[in-house]
């Protein structure tokens, strides 16, 4: 009996309401925490930091506050060492204060990888082994050999190397290869083709990179990479052949209207 009188007393509605009143301010002090520590509707705008020395980024990174990790280095040649390469998450992103950007530096120097085995090797199997391992092809050079594309040996710089050697990540690599007798291989049609896209049909086509042009329409990196082909020396024909190592010469524009000629030139040529 008397535990039902306490339940109906004024002592006990005093004491449940100051107890909700109490867990009601605690929950509230736990959220204001909660937000306090993780910055709740704070965002900050990721500054773009590709292209900016370590010292250029650290400052603008702090400036934000925000901080950063260097999580990766590769070599891009032509840019200093401790360039900013790439960084994560991206720019313009909007993240919380203190949050961590994930840097990718140039390096000092390249990687050096131990050069792979290419001699006796097909054309086709050396090129896909070098690419595979960071390699880029130079030139092909055609010598007297009854077997043709057969790999003879590699160069780098005018000198000889060896299954083992240890070479830079990304260096060009000539090839120098049997011509085979009486050999002609097809003219690639180039024209229309993206520049790195008609670099890549001449050297599958056994052939050579010559002379690159580019017309007034080009005026930055930006624009080569998306400049066209619209003129080609040995000129595409059906069925025409030119010699194994011939070097194609390449004319590119980034204008819609010249580009429109030449397919139309090209397609006139086939009818």
């Amino acid at each position: 009996m008397r535990l039902r009188q306490f339940f109906k007393s004024g002592a006990f509605y005093k004491n449940l309401g100051l107890s909700i009143i109490i867990a009601v301010v605690l929950v509230w002090i736990i959220l204001q925490s909660l937000s306090l520590y993780t910055n709740h509707g704070e965002e900050i705008e990721v500054p773009n930091l590709y292209g900016l020395s370590l010292e250029e980024g650290n400052d603008l990174i702090e400036e934000t506050k925000l901080r950063h990790t260097i999580y990766d280095s590769v070599y891009k040649s032509g840019l200093p060492a401790g360039y900013i390469l790439d960084q994560s998450p991206k720019a313009n992103a909007l993240v919380k204060r203190n949050r961590n950007i994930f840097l990718t530096i140039n390096s000092l120097k390249p990687e050096q990888i131990r050069f792979p085995n290419l001699i006796d090797n097909s054309f086709r199997q050396a090129y896909e082994i070098l690419v595979t391992n960071g390699f880029k092809i130079g030139k092909l050079k055609y010598v007297d050999y009854d077997y043709y594309n057969l790999v003879l040996h590699p160069e780098f710089k005018g000198d000889s190397i060896k299954h083992g050697d240890l070479i830079d990540k990304g260096s060009r690599i000539d090839l120098v290869l049997g011509k085979g007798k009486n050999i002609k291989v097809l003219t690639p049609e180039l024209i229309s083709k993206y520049y790195n896209d008609a670099k890549e049909r001449i050297l599958l086509s056994n052939l050579n990179i010559g002379r690159i042009s580019f017309d007034n329409s080009v005026s930055n990196l930006s624009d080569s990479l998306n400049a066209q082909v619209y003129q080609q020396s040995h000129a595409y024909k059906e069925n025409s052949k030119i010699a194994p190592g011939s070097r194609i010469n390449l004319w590119l524009t980034t204008d819609s209207l010249k580009l429109k000629d030449a397919q139309a030139y090209l397609q006139s040529q086939f009818k």
